[in-house]
């Protein structure tokens, strides 16, 4: 349960290839009516948010982000082994 919204939250964590990633997301706009997809510095937004350390740290840290989205990116980074496969 969200304590803001007071509504069920499921999220989950989805590991894609770059190259399925940018087949599937390299059309994407920057802007639409569902707010603004992020990136790092100027890149663009199919460049996405790589799944590194610093990248992760700052998204916890210095970035805007829903506590359930921070949870999730926080046992994300956790288990990164075992969802990347490592």
């Amino acid at each position: 349960m969200d304590a803001l919204t007071l509504a069920a939250t499921i999220l989950t964590v989805v590991v894609i290839d770059d190259d399925v990633f940018e087949r599937l997301f390299g059309d994407a706009v920057r802007y639409n009516e569902e707010g603004e997809i992020v990136s790092v510095g100027g890149g663009t937004p199919t460049e996405g948010i790589p799944f590194t350390q610093t990248a992760v740290e700052r998204m916890l840290t210095s970035e805007p982000m829903a506590s359930p989205g921070a949870a999730c990116l926080a046992l994300a980074w956790r288990h990164r082994r075992l969802l990347l496969g490592l």
